[in-house]
């Protein structure tokens, strides 16, 4: 449960997840989730993409997190303006804002 479905499919790795929409029913869904609790194969395929060097794509500071995390001896760097860094031109994922993408979602909280 959370986003829609269709925002899981656009940022996380094919089959990493399973959503509550994608089920007929709570029963069918808790149906699954036993089937999975038995049967170790099909479980373990939600994790063959981890190691693949896929990233779940949340287009946010986690991800860059993992990435500074990845570089082996990496040093620290301070920048002054961050916004520009992280923004500033050439820079691809500066080019679209996240508040300007479609909302696909069947709950919207403005207040958040």
């Amino acid at each position: 449960m959370g986003a829609a479905p269709e925002d899981y499919r656009r940022a996380a790795p094919p089959h990493s997840f399973i959503h509550v929409d994608d089920f007929e029913s709570p029963k069918a869904l808790a149906d699954y989730l036993h089937k999975l609790d038995t049967n170790d194969a099909l479980f373990d395929e939600y994790f063959q993409w981890k190691g693949t060097g896929s990233f779940v794509n949340t287009f946010f500071w986690c991800r860059l997190c993992a990435m500074v995390h990845e570089i082996p001896n990496h040093q620290s760097t301070v920048y002054k303006d961050l916004e520009r860094w992280w923004r500033g031109p050439g820079v691809c994922i500066g080019q679209e804002k996240w508040r300007d993408r479609p909302r696909t979602s069947k709950i919207i909280i403005d207040d958040y």
